[in-house]
């Protein structure tokens, strides 16, 4: 298993609620590839670099994660079908 560290940016019209449904959500599909959550940090409401999608704010969270490399691609395809996620990266930490 590799440790992977996942951002995300949700939608800004969510609350704090829906932020964090969709943080559970995430590591439900994490946990049915396999895989764990080690820590979960809402960093909260943001400006954007850039805009995305005529949106200048979003709410980042960033996780710590251990999973398989081949259970990446099927959290990676639900991940970019959820309509709350701006956009997301995944990172490899080690090596």
């Amino acid at each position: 298993m590799n440790e992977y560290e996942l951002m995300f940016i949700v939608h800004p019209e969510a609350d704090s609620d829906a932020v964090t449904s969709v943080s559970e959500q995430v590591t439900a599909w994490i946990g049915a590839q396999g895989g764990e959550v080690l820590q979960t940090n809402v960093w909260g409401r943001r400006k954007l670099a850039f805009a995305i999608d005529k949106h200048s704010e979003g709410s980042y969270v960033v996780m710590t994660l251990r999973l398989a490399g081949p259970a990446l691609a099927e959290v990676e395809r639900n991940i970019r079908l959820h309509e709350r996620i701006l956009r997301y990266i995944f990172v490899r930490q080690g090596e």
